[in-house]
């Protein structure tokens, strides 16, 4: 009798311990933990790591209900995918290969992820359509990875080498107003006035040839509060265009084209176009020019910033970004 209840203790522990166990997850279950798992190219090489850098471990400062800063929790870790000519050789110059690093945010920001994704699958492919779904661009740059590694011939649009990273990078400064007001005594009281934005970096470095090598970069402005893209003319004044904004450049576009070898009579009619690249940090507002843009002997992007100081009466004071140690030295 003692030998069946202890029989029966045993097969009711047994169903217990097994009860608090995780049980084995369905086919349906499993498939969908790979499918979440998978990154874009199957195939491809994959490795993730953690950026260094301070100004990309975390996003934005926001604001709360006291006016007071406080940290806006956005993890950014990158994602590597490399694609390879099938049977690639490293030795062999007419391989084609592709290496690109991607952005992962955590927890998700499904408008920076939309943003990034197209300006990525734009520069791989200039002719694809603008969409605002993030999985519909994904998809494309998931295909072209596909086509280099399994077309031994290699894709005739892209190049044998090319190298795409991706950035963030985060205005955490003080805004005009706010350094402004900075001489207050109540300072919490300005806060509100502080506009906190980035911009996307997606820079490109490709080469179709040994001797040939050219770099392209994409910026995109950001209101890291809204969650929206910017355009030059939000940042303009009401009284500013775009005319006005381009004659700040003048004398820096032609202290460029002299360096070029310009000679000094077209200097002044030279062309100066507003691109469509543009940025603003602490050092001011920025016109990128890509290459042969501005000369067919240009083969890297040229780098235009013009300081807040020439700005005045052109940009909202709430975009002249100024670090945050511009309080203690006011």
């Amino acid at each position: 009798m003692k030998g069946a209840v202890l029989v029966i203790m045993l097969v009711l522990a047994s169903q217990v311990l097994l009860g608090c166990a995780p049980q084995p997850e369905s086919m349906f279950e499993q498939q969908a933990e790979e499918e979440a798992a998978n990154e874009i190219g199957a195939h491809s090489t994959i490795q993730n790591y953690e950026l260094s850098k301070p100004s990309t471990s975390s996003a934005a400062n926001a604001l709360d209900k006291t006016g007071h800063k406080q940290a806006l929790p956005i993890n950014i870790s990158k994602q590597q995918t490399i694609a390879r000519q099938p049977n690639c050789n490293a030795q062999q110059t007419s391989c084609q290969y592709l290496e690109l690093n991607t952005l992962a945010f955590t927890p998700p920001q499904p408008w920076l992820a939309n943003i990034m994704w197209q300006t990525v699958a734009r520069t791989l492919s200039p002719d694809t359509p603008f969409t605002s779904q993030q999985q519909v661009a994904r998809d494309s740059v998931s295909a072209l990875l596909k086509q280099i590694e399994f077309h031994s011939a290699g894709v005739s649009s892209q190049p044998k080498y090319q190298r795409i990273d991706t950035d963030l990078i985060l205005n955490q400064g003080l805004s005009a107003d706010s350094v402004a007001a900075s001489n207050s005594s109540n300072m919490d009281s300005h806060m509100n006035n502080e506009v906190m934005t980035g911009y996307l970096l997606v820079e490109s470095t490709q080469q179709r040839s040994e001797d040939h090598q050219q770099g392209h970069r994409d910026y995109v402005m950001l209101d890291m509060q809204k969650k929206l893209q910017l355009t030059i003319e939000d940042v303009l004044l009401a009284d500013a265009d775009t005319q006005k904004l381009l004659s700040t450049f003048n004398t820096i576009k032609k202290q460029w084209l002299a360096e070029q070898g310009v000679e000094q009579q077209y200097l002044e009619e030279w062309p100066l176009p507003l691109s469509e690249q543009w940025y603003i940090d602490q050092q001011g507002l920025h016109l990128v020019y890509q290459s042969g843009e501005l000369l067919n002997t240009q083969l890297q992007p040229v780098d235009f910033v013009v300081p807040f100081t020439q700005l005045q009466g052109i940009v909202k004071p709430s975009y002249m970004v100024r670090l945050s140690t511009s309080m203690t030295s006011s």
